[in-house]
């Protein structure tokens, strides 16, 4: 695990320290290049976990004609090293994944290693000869990469922060974005709320010639590609992704995916760490701790102000609304302190597997499409707090129930709200877009595949990669092998497996009589609280209207509702909130 940066530019740009200590504390180093469009910067920081000492060194040049800075860990390394070894009879020189990736870019050429490859990875590699650079990002989108392509110059790097840290570009507002971020709480790939910054998708490459700047954006993969791939067992899928040359540990929530990590994992003496939650999730830990006398740490996280997850919004490069990146966070900080710089994660079942409440909605929202016409207030007489959200956010659905409205089942503003703040025609481009992404699908296809492009890569992916490796951690998320994902997504619209039926089945044939069903729980986040406490709110109003970002009178009327309704209101205003903090946090420029 590590992070890389690199940079064609007319001027050669002067790298003299590690940019990305904390993606990679162990080691960095940077090679510099001539071509015909500019000079070609390309660095490297490492987290030592395959390979240790000098070995590890990047960028990778083996031979001068290929250079490699490689962010993530190939699996499956081993194997291919060995059909490497007898195809073309490679003599390796290191221990490494990075050289057996190296080669086989080499040897098979960019689109047949990635057939082959099974890992989570962002690298770009460069044809010195052929005067061509390759960026590349996994399949699924557990690493992320950003780039920038202008008139005189092209950056890419696994945080977008770098390119400002080194005075390579200003961070500017894209205001074509914001009503996505308003409405969603993070904006999806390929966009950010950068201006002239984007996230490479999952599954693609862009390849630039390195004579003219020319580029070319590929799709080498899709999750919805037929596969001739029998799903791998999953317990031997968890237990491959433990490879490492430094101590392995595992998140254990108690949920149905960390609990299935812990079952698949009971023999290989590692250490399980726990975020104390909900009491029958905790329950579930104490159950497996006793009955496979597991070595499990456990962490109560004191309620913390604001200062630490200010810090984490500059952390997430993006503005992502959602406080699950304090825990994320707190539990990295808490596996490095205990020496455990790998991590494994149950992150990604609920994508693959129909998890959501809002899965069994899209099943079933035929049969209460009557509920759209329940007046509203009449929700607002039956219900209050988190259910009258709820049930408004069905109505909104079903009242269109297409993928361009899919965010209601998840919105705390609705899309009149959004409007309200930037202009009503932020959603003429966010639906076109939405269109775009899902125009090949029809069914409810459509929208577990927004799921995995949008919640997962372009949300959960990336507060984690950023949330982790701020503590340099690496998390590996096995239920997000290339194999058991697209296996599992073949079926995920069926409607025998909704409320991830498949893997709690799964749980249950490793927990025997000892499964019970429980309910889903969380950590609980001090929002209301800070909200309502800490947030200086005429300070944000100003800023806001200073810049003219958003109309301040409808945040002022969310403000002023406080007292009365917080629940309400609580999460628009962080929305509006991790937004004021991100554009400071930066010093974001308005657009010209």
């Amino acid at each position: 695990m590590c992070g890389i940066f690199g940079c064609l530019t007319p001027r050669q740009v002067h790298i003299d320290c590690n940019v990305l200590p904390h993606r990679g504390p162990d080691d960095w180093g940077v090679q510099y290049n001539d071509f015909p469009a500019g000079t070609l910067t390309l660095f490297q920081s490492r987290l030592s976990i395959i390979g240790l000492g000098e070995q590890g060194h990047q960028p990778f040049a083996k031979y001068r004609r290929y250079i490699l800075a490689y962010n993530g860990e190939i699996y499956n390394y081993r194997d291919i090293r060995g059909d490497l070894e007898t195809e073309f009879r490679v003599n390796f020189e290191t221990g490494t994944d990075t050289e057996v990736l190296y080669e086989a870019l080499i040897h098979w050429g960019v689109d047949n290693t990635l057939e082959r490859v099974n890992g989570m990875f962002a690298f770009a590699v460069v044809d010195i000869e052929a005067k061509t650079l390759t960026l590349v990002r996994d399949h699924i989108g557990i690493k992320p990469l950003y780039y920038s392509i202008t008139e005189d110059q092209i950056l890419f790097g696994s945080e977008a922060k770098t390119f400002f840290d080194l005075g390579l570009m200003e961070p500017a507002l894209d205001r074509a974005h914001l009503g996505e971020y308003l409405s969603n709480c993070w904006v999806y790939e390929p966009d950010t709320l950068f201006r002239n910054v984007k996230k490479l998708e999952a599954g693609c490459y862009l390849r630039v010639d390195l004579s003219d700047r020319t580029f070319r954006h590929r799709r080498y993969w899709n999750i919805m590609s037929v596969t001739e791939e029998a799903m791998p067992d999953v317990a031997d899928t968890v237990k491959s992704q433990t490879i490492a040359d430094v101590p392995v540990g595992a998140y254990l929530s108690g949920g149905v995916d960390s609990s299935i990590i812990a079952c698949c994992l009971k023999d290989s003496d590692i250490m399980f760490l726990n975020l104390q939650v909900g009491k029958s999730e905790s329950k579930r830990v104490k159950d497996l701790e006793q009955l496979y006398n597991l070595h499990i740490e456990r962490l109560f996280p004191e309620p913390d102000g604001l200062e630490l997850y200010n810090g984490l919004v500059r952390q997430m490069d993006e503005p992502i609304a959602d406080p699950a990146v304090v825990p994320a966070y707190l539990l990295a900080k808490r596996s490095r302190d205990l020496g455990r710089v790998v991590m494994i994660s149950g992150m990604g079942g609920d994508e693959i597997d129909a998890g959501y409440t809002r899965h069994r909605i899209l099943h079933y929202h035929d049969r209460i499409r009557w509920l759209r016409w329940v007046p509203d207030f009449l929700i607002r007489s039956i219900s209050r707090g988190k259910r009258r959200r709820d049930l408004r956010r069905l109505k909104a659905f079903l009242d269109r129930p297409v993928p361009e409205n899919y965010f209601s089942l998840t919105y705390y503003m609705t899309r009149d709200e959004v409007g309200k703040l930037v202009g009503p025609h932020w959603y003429e481009s966010y639906e076109r877009k939405i269109r775009e992404m899902c125009s090949h699908l029809s069914g409810l296809k459509r929208y577990f595949y927004l799921d995995v492009r949008g919640f997962l890569a372009s949300h959960n992916l990336i507060y984690m990669d950023k949330a982790s490796m701020a503590a340099s951690v690496e998390v590996r998320v096995p239920l997000l092998d290339r194999y058991v994902a697209q296996s599992m997504f073949a079926e995920v619209d069926e409607p025998q497996h909704a409320g991830k039926r498949r893997l709690k089945a799964y749980l249950q044939s490793l927990l025997g009589d000892g499964y019970v069903e429980l309910k889903k729980e969380g950590f609980t986040y001090p929002v209301d609280r800070w909200v309502q406490e800490e947030i200086q709110w005429p300070e944000v109003i100003s800023f806001f209207r200073e810049r003219n970002v958003l109309n301040t009178e409808v945040v002022e009327s969310w403000v002023n509702t406080i007292p009365n309704d917080i629940d309400a209101v609580s999460m628009k205003l962080w929305t509006v909130y991790t937004l004021y903090v991100w554009m400071r946090e930066f010093n974001v420029l308005m657009e010209a």
